[in-house]
């Protein structure tokens, strides 16, 4: 009897031993199972704040090429041109300029300054010398051309007497039916550009230097005017 009240005692000590373990393992699962769960729940906000974030990401627009609407036409607002200066080829970013003189747009160099002269006159002007710039002027769609021809001719005979007819650029849409006329005087260099476009008739002129050699670069930003209705 003894033996056994001794190994009841012996079992029922173990019983609370191994009882109180197992209460202490099933808490310390329990801790470990919610610290598993809470931790679940906090990488799966995290992925959901990410996901969020990835998908505003790819929703979002791109501003890389901005562009502006000029009467029905989107033009974007850098371009480049490639010109030469006195012989030199050259390639250079120019920008969308918008006359507040003229209803037209255009693309300026950056060595270029874009003014208003006087009413239906703008000039755009060498920032490093002002002498170097050109004239842009609109004329009506019902322009006499015979007698643009006449003034301008008459003009470009103040600066010298003879007056010389120039080849347009050959095989470009913008100077199609275009003449241009030259006059020089010692170092002053000045053409007329006389652009026959039922759509936009212009008369450009081009007040260069023979060792500042800007025709090019004119006549490049030139083919650029966009009138706007």
């Amino acid at each position: 009897m003894k033996n056994l009240k001794k190994w009841m005692f012996v079992f029922g000590l173990l019983g609370l031993i191994l009882s109180g373990c197992g209460t202490t393992d099933n808490n310390d699962k329990q801790a470990n199972g919610s610290d598993q769960t809470q931790n679940e729940e906090i990488n799966k906000e995290k992925q959901e704040n990410q996901n969020t974030e990835d998908g505003q990401d790819a929703v979002e627009p791109k501003n890389d090429e901005q562009t502006k609407e000029d009467d029905g036409v989107v033009r974007i607002l850098e371009q480049n041109l490639q010109y030469s200066v006195n012989g030199e080829a050259k390639e250079e970013t120019a920008f969308l300029k918008s006359s507040d003189n003229q209803p037209y747009s255009m693309y300026v160099l950056p060595e270029f300054e874009l003014t208003a002269e006087e009413p239906q006159k703008d000039v755009l002007y060498l920032t490093e010398n002002d002498h170097v710039f050109m004239r842009i002027e609109l004329l009506p769609p019902d322009v006499q051309w015979d007698m643009v021809e006449e003034n301008t001719k008459a003009q470009l005979q103040a600066v010298d007497e003879t007056v010389q007819s120039i080849e347009v650029p050959s095989g470009d849409e913008f100077f199609k039916d275009a003449i241009a006329m030259e006059s020089t005087n010692g170092d002053d260099v000045v053409t007329s550009y006389l652009i026959k476009n039922s759509n936009q008739p212009l008369k450009l002129t081009l007040f260069t230097k023979k060792d500042l050699d800007y025709k090019d670069a004119f006549v490049q930003m030139g083919k650029t005017i966009l009138i706007t209705k």
